[in-house]
């Protein structure tokens, strides 16, 4: 309620592009020289990621990743009411991204592909060094206009979809997909 009015959010849909990505943490013993400048660090990188050798890492940190999550949950947060819409495989990866996005005010309508993988990334990041990403499209690849139905725009006062060139069916033939999915 505004000065005696009543208002009322407006629905955003964010489609497309969702994985999940897994960046394993350096420690200080792992070969990196952690107070060394920048560019001492980046020389180093082939000594570190050398074939054949065992490096020990931290933790990894795993979180959602993807226009999706990325857009959709920062408008969540900021008090939108959204929607997310994106193709999971049905494995452990799709099962920890459900379970990861439950903790946010958003509403989930995934599609869950039998036969398809969900979406990964591992990302090395080694500390002063530029981020290298290990990508798997998985379901994304696979993500086209009808996966947007009629049904769930309706009403929709925003539709946002996130990295089409990352996504096969959504650039092949032209981007025919994604032109379909605007109209």
């Amino acid at each position: 309620l505004t000065d005696g009015v009543m208002t009322m959010k407006k629905k955003a849909i964010v489609a497309g592009h969702i994985c999940l990505d897994i960046t394993p943490v350096f420690p200080e013993n792992s070969g990196v020289n952690h107070s060394a400048p920048d560019t001492a660090r980046a020389a180093d990188i082939g000594q570190i990621l050398k074939p054949g050798k065992l490096i020990q890492m931290g933790r990894a940190d795993v979180h959602t990743g993807g226009a999706v999550a990325n857009t959709g949950l920062a408008m969540g947060i900021l008090g939108a009411d959204v929607t997310l819409r994106a193709k999971l495989g049905n494995d452990a990866f799709g099962t920890m991204i459900s379970g990861l996005l439950e903790g946010y005010q958003v509403h989930q309508e995934m599609l869950v592909a039998e036969q398809e993988s969900t979406s990964y990334s591992v990302i090395v990041a080694p500390p002063g060094i530029d981020r290298i990403f290990l990508h798997n499209p998985g379901a994304n690849a696979t993500f086209c206009s009808a996966d947007v139905p009629d049904e769930l725009l309706k009403g929709a006062a925003l539709l946002h979809f996130g990295y089409p060139p990352l996504m096969e069916k959504m650039y092949e033939n032209d981007g025919a997909q994604l032109e379909d999915l605007f109209c």
